[in-house]
């Protein structure tokens, strides 16, 4: 009988977890001051959101400029600079994880629209696949591609029927192409020195100067090191740049997303909820033992404990969530990175927090006499 006696739990778990329930509950300050820290280590969270939209809208300004375009030119040699296949860059667009490619070719022919005497745009020669590179459609009549800096200053409207009058230069005579469709696109994508210039599209059979090749972050680096073995001429292989390679872009957006320092932002979080949790139980010390004097033994301290910071922590979270989510939209997040983020960031948190809970809660602990003692 003895034995049976001694053997009986005398705190049954479901006791203990009330036990922990009435804690949190009749707490108090303790209570108001653990849910309050649990709702802010949460909130926190909206400084990665509203990092993470300022990334998401830096890397569609950088894509815009040109972040995933390369600038392929041929090799230098002691005479001269190797030109590129034209015909193999224009079918570059077919490859996968290419987007988009045309050759150019470079010189010094210049001119303007038949309805604008006397104007002077520098026109270069592009192959087909500018179109789709520069996302602007095809007509019957063929097109002639201006850029916004060009239709700014011409008044020149996207779909008008123009002719394209070319002056004669050293590489070129004079001539007047046939009616073109206007296509008004933005050269930002290509660099600045094109901007106020017409693309004329052609049937480039031979070589150009230079391959404008367009990927994305998911085959950036497999382009780039097939890039010289495909557009190599003689032997000698290219040389792709990226487009961006010099510019008021700082920041590798490449890897910025994983790189950010706030996306660890959590573990310190959650080892302040930690702390706080531990200073409390410290000073609960001769509470827990008056429960071990009367029979608790681990298992159950552990469920009144954790019950206790469950009821705590999941207040503090929905509280903290709500608040990190209305702040970070008021900062300037996107709704779905500020619910994103926010949620991820509070889960991290808590989870944490409560790995520290329950290794602490596993700690042995003395009796009402063993806690006298101490002092």
């Amino acid at each position: 009988m003895s034995g049976n006696g001694t053997r009986r739990r005398v705190w049954p778990l479901g006791l203990s977890a009330r036990e922990g329930v009435a804690t949190a509950r009749t707490g108090r300050w303790t209570s108001l001051l653990l849910t309050v820290a649990v709702a802010w280590t949460v909130a926190a969270g909206a400084a990665d959101a509203v990092n993470v939209t300022r990334l998401v809208e830096g890397e569609k300004a950088w894509i815009d400029a040109g972040g995933y375009v390369f600038v392929v030119t041929g090799a230098r040699t002691d005479q001269q600079q190797n030109p590129i296949p034209a015909a193999v860059c224009d079918r570059l667009a077919a490859i996968d994880g290419i987007d988009g490619s045309f050759a150019l070719t470079r010189g010094d022919a210049n001119g303007s629209l038949s309805y604008i005497p006397g104007g002077r745009a520098s026109i270069y020669a592009v192959s087909a696949g500018v179109a789709t590179f520069l996302g602007v459609p095809p007509a019957a009549t063929g097109i002639v591609i201006g850029t916004l800096g060009f239709a700014d200053r011409t008044g020149a409207h996207d779909g008008d029927v123009v002719r394209v009058v070319q002056r004669a230069s050293f590489s070129a005579p004079a001539a007047e192409s046939d009616p073109l469709t206007l296509r008004i696109a933005d050269s930002a994508v290509m660099g600045e020195e094109f901007d106020g210039a017409m693309l004329m599209p052609a049937r480039l059979t031979g070589t150009a100067d230079a391959c404008y090749v367009r990927t994305d972050a998911a085959h950036h680096a497999a382009v780039e090191a097939a890039l010289p073995s495909y557009l190599a001429y003689n032997g000698q292989p290219a040389i792709p740049n990226p487009r961006l390679f010099e510019s008021e872009f700082t920041v590798d957006y490449t890897h910025a997303y994983e790189d950010r320092q706030l996306r660890w932002l959590w573990v310190p979080c959650a080892a302040l909820l930690g702390l706080l949790w531990g200073m409390l139980q410290w000073f609960r010390r001769s509470h827990v033992a008056i429960y071990a004097t009367f029979g608790m033994q681990a298992p159950s301290r552990l469920t009144m404990q954790a019950s206790e910071w469950g009821v705590l922590a999941g207040l503090g979270l929905l509280w903290g969530w709500a608040i990190g989510v209305v702040g970070a939209v008021a900062l300037g997040a996107r709704v779905t990175q500020a619910l994103a983020q926010v949620t991820a960031h509070a889960l991290l948190v808590v989870l944490g927090a409560s790995v520290i809970v329950v290794v602490l809660g596993l700690r042995p602990t003395g009796t009402l006499l063993s806690a006298l003692k101490d002092r």
